[in-house]
């Protein structure tokens, strides 16, 4: 689908998960069927089917030949793990109020590792970002994002980092399609727990490990998110082929 359309789909589709919570709609709900849809959101059916083939393919909603679309017994309070969004947008889906500390930004020359993750040159810089994602003094996210210098063409000084860094990326016309994920439990060495402010023995957290890249398949971003294991859940559908 076309960059446009995509976009509009996505929107529908958050949209959709949006009409689904608020109307308390559970697991062997119909939906309200595609006509009612283009009322309801002012779209075209081609926007509508798209943001329902988004949600089918999330496991969220499943299609019944003949007798419409109808909520699947997927947790609602679970994040699909197939569906890429930023942290900010994470956050803000589930209604945390959680403010953002920016530890860390630098410009660095890149490892062996991190040229070839990136598709760097020899000679090309790379940007160090690491933040923390609070709520109530206690850290939901710690996050560190490489991302190649030469994205931003502006002083670094200028751009607002406590935000979505998609859309910062976004705004200078490189947008993030798809993203290769590793997720394992981990807990945290003491260190980094005297440095986030949280305590080692709280438990597991979820590390995320992702590569994220545009259309063409071409790397801009390499981004390590710890996600506090007793607030963050993501789930998958596996089917059989």
């Amino acid at each position: 689908m076309g960059r446009q359309h995509r976009t509009l789909a996505v929107q529908v589709r958050d949209q959709l998960r949006t009409m689904v919570a608020q109307e308390g709609l559970g697991p062997g709900d119909r939906l309200p069927s595609e006509n009612d849809l283009i009322a309801l959101f002012g779209v075209g059916r081609t926007s509508i089917r798209e943001a329902l083939k988004l949600l089918e393919q999330e496991g969220l909603i499943q299609a019944r030949h003949g007798d419409g679309r109808y909520l699947t017994s997927q947790p609602s309070l679970e994040r699909p793990l197939t569906r890429l969004a930023g942290t900010t947008d994470m956050l803000a889906e589930r209604g945390y109020g959680a403010s953002t500390v920016v530890l860390d930004l630098a410009v660095k020359e890149p490892t062996r590792r991190q040229l070839d993750l990136l598709r760097l040159s020899p000679g090309d810089t790379v940007v160090r970002l690491e933040r923390l994602r609070r709520r109530d003094g206690d850290v939901l996210v710690h996050s560190t994002d490489l991302f190649p210098r030469a994205l931003i063409p502006f002083p670094l000084g200028e751009v607002d980092w406590t935000g979505s860094l998609l859309e910062v990326l976004a705004a200078y016309d490189h947008v993030v399609e798809y993203a290769v994920t590793q997720v394992r439990a981990v807990t945290l060495a003491d260190e980094q727990a005297a440095r986030l402010g949280a305590d080692a023995g709280e438990g597991a957290w979820l590390m995320l490990t992702q590569t994220h890249h545009d259309s063409s398949g071409r790397p801009l971003l390499h981004s390590v998110d710890c996600h506090r294991g007793s607030d963050f859940a993501f789930h998958l559908v596996r089917r059989r082929d």
